[in-house]
């Protein structure tokens, strides 16, 4: 088997591959780290600007019987539970909106993967969902402590208020809001990652 990992990032998922295929090899390609590096927490699909002509071209280099997959993140299905969740649906509609307005990547990739694949002329297509979800009080304080921090972000406070989407003060409030999420015992948090299989 060969395999490509396009939009590797740091590698983790090459590696994990490379253990498992003994009888072939593992390339993986990324961008330039320095140009790349606003985008390097998310899948590929969700940070290119063409995502359609990505995919053609993923069906372009590979070969006839060969299969394509690929993840994105779905925020049209976030999950958060607790006393209060006002704050921090908020917060994602920020995230979303910031995502958009800087060019940094599209949330609602995940529900668009299967359409993509399939325009682009592959055999076979099959799409799933998962749910990542954080349902223990160290996940869940671990998520409102970083996205408490995100909020304080110095980049994201330059980059929301220029856009109009919030203001700093706003911003402060959210994140206290996440830190008194945190200690809700009730909290829970989770968000879809949409997944597609495509054969040549």
């Amino acid at each position: 088997m060969t395999v490509l990992d396009c939009g590797c990032g740091e590698a983790t998922i090459t590696l994990g591959l490379a253990e498992i295929v003994h009888t072939g090899w593992v390339a993986a390609v990324d961008l330039d780290k320095n140009s790349f590096a606003a985008a390097r927490r998310h899948s590929l699909l969700e940070v290119v600007d063409d995502p359609a002509r990505a995919v053609a071209e993923l069906r372009r280099v590979t070969k006839s019987g060969g299969v394509v997959g690929a993840a994105s993140v779905e925020y049209g299905g976030i999950i958060i539970g607790g006393e209060k969740t006002a704050g921090p649906r908020r917060f994602y509609d920020i995230r979303q909106r910031l995502w958009r307005a800087e060019r940094i990547a599209e949330p609602n990739m995940g529900r668009h993967l299967r359409g993509l694949f399939e325009e682009a002329g592959f055999a076979r297509v099959e799409a799933f969902a998962t749910y990542i979800s954080y349902g223990t009080p160290d996940l869940v304080m671990a998520l409102a402590r970083d996205r408490a921090a995100e909020c304080r972000d110095p980049e994201m406070r330059i980059a929301v208020p220029r856009h109009g989407i919030a203001s700093l003060e706003e911003l402060n409030e959210l994140a206290a809001t996440w830190e008194e999420w945190g200690a809700d015992s009730g909290a829970f948090f989770a968000f879809p990652w949409c997944r597609v299989l495509a054969w040549r």
